[in-house]
């Protein structure tokens, strides 16, 4: 009696599985242009990375953007103005610190959200195609401000962001 319900066990338990198709296709969206590639949802790993440099810059830790800032990082700043590697983005910090608190305007800002994406694969790719990108948006006294994180190998190399007046 026992095999019995040992066998029965196993052949209910066998008959519940359900078998999810296999979906290789790779799921993405949209467009870039000039090419066949669209964007996908990337790992959480870029924005591990995004956390630890929104944190270092709220709380001022230079040493821990050079840790993670790349030596040759391309930034793009709101105002126009570009640099390059971590020393360019303490820079703005330090201006961005001074002013505020200068004008008696608090520091620090909401991060709204962030996100990762990537570009789908390609057989050679250029530089806006490795890595993961992150897009965060800030609320702050002063400004909206939207950000792109463009992360390869544990650095930030590439960065834009975009600031609108708050009214």
């Amino acid at each position: 009696m026992k095999k019995v319900i040992f066998i029965v066990g196993l052949l209910l338990t066998a008959c519940n599985q359900s078998q999810q198709p296999c979906d290789d296709k790779i799921k993405a969206n949209g467009f870039i242009i000039d090419t066949e590639q669209q964007v996908m949802l990337a790992s959480n790993n870029a924005v591990d990375l995004f956390k630890e440099i929104d944190k270092a810059w709220f709380e001022r830790d230079y040493e821990k953007i050079k840790s993670i800032v790349a030596e040759d990082a391309t930034l793009r700043f709101a105002n126009g103005d570009k640099g390059v590697g971590s020393k360019d983005l303490i820079n703005l910090i330090k201006k961005e610190y001074e002013e505020n608190t200068n004008n008696g305007i608090k520091w620090g800002w909401t991060t709204d959200y962030a996100f990762s994406v990537k570009n789908t694969p390609i057989d050679n790719p250029k530089a806006g195609d490795i890595g993961e990108w992150v897009l965060a948006e800030f609320t702050s006294e002063k400004f909206n401000t939207i950000e792109w994180y463009q992360f390869n190998n544990g650095k930030l190399i590439n960065w834009y962001q975009f600031n609108s007046p708050v009214k």
